[in-house]
């Protein structure tokens, strides 16, 4: 739940914990004279925000006269973006499996099949029969920094120009879920394009099609996917609960397939008789609102089959985006501080940055299958 700005001021001072950038401002403001600063500047940037021209007038002269009040308005913005990256809907989790990195190295997602062995008969006085020997399968991930800077401008702050500044709550956030968004669903397709991510849709791993999405050739992709072997014990694969998954393009004809009660069978005699859908129920609809176009890909949904596809890092302590300001006032000829509104020494910019890290990559391919839709 998102919470507004007077809950964020109130929320602050108990939130101090870790060893963040966010964290450390958090214990800085741990006094009364800072929360009580927030609490006021909590508000005026409410009234702002619901068009007050006062509170407008209020707020640009307590950002340019007051270190204290700009202190306490970027701690909040501080909280705020990180409140406002929490409650923003990625699409990534509908297909990744997500996992932790210790640190920046990359860590390989190792797993030791046995296969759906079965005990065997141990006769009297005889000794156990040895298990068929684990295949390895390793798939490396590693995390990687993101991040971009925006600068808000001093001729901006002359302007009273405060929605600029007041953009970077809302945008910076954004940006990090679209960061995980395009990293994550560009291992399955091309984003500009929609056409699938031939670098794990090909011929060599055995799962890329052309056949067109309908009743009889997804039952047929279900029951491939489901029925598929061990190499060595020839034991079914547990294929987990699949998903098809499509784009806004396919998302009524897969509607049609998925969620109709009855469908029309031959009676063999020229005729036609209705029988239970037979596909209700048995797969997950998902759509995934990024993908143009109009291939479609069926998988396990995350987290249920041991042989994950799709797999997305976050680096242990770094798993939120930071996001902070840069003080490079200089200080002033006569000596003291001056405030950050006043701009960077160098070009007169307030910059704001954001860093993001995490980590994409591809994992087993046999419990998968894209199709362009181009066949019959």
């Amino acid at each position: 739940m998102t919470m507004n700005l007077l809950e964020i001021a109130e929320a602050i001072e108990a939130e101090t914990r870790g060893t963040s950038p966010s964290a450390h401002r958090r214990r800085l403001a741990a006094n009364p004279a800072v929360m009580e600063a927030a609490l006021g500047m909590a508000r005026l940037i409410t009234h702002y925000r619901e068009g007050s021209k006062r509170a407008a007038l209020e707020l640009t002269e307590a950002l340019t006269t007051s270190d204290l009040a700009q202190f306490a308005s970027g701690m909040l913005i501080d909280r705020e973006m990180l409140q406002n990256y929490d409650s923003l809907p990625t699409q990534w989790p509908k297909f990744l499996t997500e996992t932790t990195l210790k640190d920046f190295k990359p860590k390989y997602m190792s797993t030791l099949e046995l296969g759906a062995q079965v005990f065997k008969d141990v006769p009297e006085r005889t000794a156990y029969p040895m298990a068929e020997g684990p295949e390895l399968g390793e798939y490396p991930i590693q995390g990687k920094k993101t991040g971009l800077l925006w600068g808000f401008s001093f001729e901006a702050g002359v302007n009273d120009d405060l929605d600029q500044l007041m953009l970077v709550p809302r945008q910076m956030p954004q940006m990090a879920v679209d960061t995980e968004d395009d990293r994550g669903l560009r291992l399955l397709v091309n984003l500009e394009t929609g056409a699938l991510n031939t670098g794990f849709f090909n011929a060599g791993n055995g799962n890329i099609g052309t056949l067109v999405l309908n009743a009889t050739n997804l039952q047929t992709v279900l029951v491939s996917l489901r029925t598929k072997r061990d190499p060595k014990s020839g034991a079914i694969i547990p294929s987990g609960r699949l998903q098809l998954v499509v784009g806004y393009a396919l998302e009524a004809e897969a509607e049609r397939i998925l969620n109709v009660d009855r469908v029309q069978v031959s009676d063999g005699a020229g005729g036609f008789t209705y029988e239970p859908n037979p596909l209700k129920g048995k797969v997950d609809l998902v759509v995934n609102e990024k993908q143009l176009g109009e291939s479609w890909v069926v998988m396990p949904k995350p987290g249920t089959a041991r042989r994950a596809p799709f797999w997305f890092a976050r680096v242990r302590g770094y798993e939120r985006p930071d996001f902070r300001y840069k003080a490079d006032q200089g200080r002033a000829i006569g000596g003291g501080d001056i405030v950050v509104n006043e701009g960077s020494f160098d070009d007169d910019t307030i910059w704001y940055r954001g860093r993001h890290i995490m980590g994409v990559a591809h994992g087993d391919p046999t419990l998968t299958y894209g199709s362009d839709n181009t066949g019959v």
